[in-house]
């Protein structure tokens, strides 16, 4: 793979940054970075089916919360040990992948949209009323990580690199190519020899595995993990975080995730209807801006410089 100085800077630059901010950001700072490249791994994760191949998902709770509470009952119910409970929480994320999967992949568009919703929101009832089990609406609290919140930004940013790491190599592969290709035209792929139910399978349980290391570290960061992950409006993040960043770029999900963990946080302090003025954020974007934020800043701005300067 030929390195590109030009593409690889801001990269860099990005995570000598993430790596630094401890030192400057403060306690809470340090703790809103780190549940904001929890979420900015989410929205990647969530990214590959969108942007990638073509597929909504508005159920992608599931994996995150499937994960986070197997983690959480291996630890507080079993009183397994946290390795334990970190492949069991993987390992939960996966074989809700295999049924989510094979029950929505059946479907296109919007049916593959309520398919996903609908089993994310059948989660959320076992949830809640599987009190002795999950805790109810009360949840599981006191799961300890084991070290400073400061040590674990440092870690979960690790893993976070790592992850996304995997996910774009992935994606620059042969197999993110015909990924792609099944989004444009997936006739045209099948004609080819390719079985495009396969294609999207491995792509849907790629996405929710990631999702599920999202999960496991988000409730590591907190200590605990609540109904509030498992239900359909926790879907919606990645959704709006990756409109916001732009889709069909693999840094728009993370830059959504910034501006939309920074917009609610800093809304929030002023009014408790933060989520009329983010609405309004999003319509503008949606309706002037398709590309998202990264889209036109790379159409108006680096496109020059990634070109080399050519017109």
């Amino acid at each position: 793979m030929k390195f590109d100085v030009r593409k690889t800077a801001p990269f860099a630059l990005f995570a000598l940054f993430v790596f630094l901010f401890p030192l400057f950001g403060g306690k809470y700072g340090t703790f809103l970075m780190a549940r904001i490249g929890i979420l900015s791994l989410y929205a990647v994760a969530f990214n590959v089916l969108f942007g990638y191949g073509g597929l909504l998902s508005f159920g992608h709770a599931l994996f995150f919360s499937g994960a986070a509470y197997g983690l959480g009952i291996a630890l507080l119910v079993l009183d397994w040990p946290l390795w334990t409970g970190l492949l069991i929480g993987l390992l939960v994320t996966f074989l809700f992948a295999l049924v989510a999967g094979f029950l929505s992949l059946r479907h296109k568009e919007i049916h593959f949209a309520m398919v996903t919703l609908a089993l994310s929101m059948l989660f959320w009832g076992i949830v809640m009323k599987w009190r002795h089990v999950t805790g109810g609406e009360d949840g599981l609290a006191g799961i300890s990580r084991g070290m400073s919140v400061r040590a674990f930004y440092y870690l979960s940013w690790t893993v976070i690199f790592v992850s996304m790491a995997v996910v774009y190599r992935i994606l620059s592969s042969d197999f993110g190519l015909l990924l792609r290709g099944v989004r444009e035209n997936d006739l045209r792929v099948l004609f080819s020899g390719h079985s495009v139910r396969r294609v999207r399978m491995i792509a849907f349980v790629f996405s929710a595995l990631f999702t599920g290391v999202a999960g496991i570290l988000w409730t590591l960061l907190d200590g605990a993990v609540t109904p509030a992950v498992s239900h359909w409006s926790f879907s919606a993040v990645p959704v709006i975080a990756t409109l916001i960043g732009g889709p069909q770029s693999f840094a728009g999900p993370i830059v959504g995730t910034f501006v939309y963990v920074l917009a609610e946080d800093y809304i929030t302090k002023y009014t408790m209807y933060w989520q009329i003025f983010l609405g309004l954020v999003i319509l503008a974007i949606v309706l002037f801006f398709r590309g998202g934020i990264v889209g036109i800043v790379y159409d108006r701005i680096l496109s020059r410089f990634v070109s080399g300067g050519e017109e």
